[in-house]
């Protein structure tokens, strides 16, 4: 679905309910602004980008033993020569 909207003076543009029903977006929705290039700007849901970071560090950190780690190792080390 595409609309045609203006930007006022302000820099304030107003999406219309036709794309935000379709996008999802609510009253006070919390909103990331990116620039993508010339002419061309992104709107990002926090809330989805949140859940998607979320989903990311599960994948990364599945396995993950604290105590396996090298770091925590030297700092147990280090506090024992104390």
């Amino acid at each position: 679905m595409n609309e045609t909207v203006s930007v006022d003076s302000k820099g304030r543009l107003v999406l219309p309910k036709k794309i935000r029903l379709e996008a999802g977006i609510d009253v006070n929705h919390r909103l990331v602004v990116r620039a993508t290039g010339i002419g061309r700007v992104e709107l990002l849901d926090t809330s989805v980008l949140m859940a998607r970071a979320q989903q990311i560090g599960s994948r990364k950190l599945a396995g993950w033993d604290e105590a396996d780690h090298e770091a925590a190792a030297y700092v147990r080390r280090s506090m024992k020569k104390k």
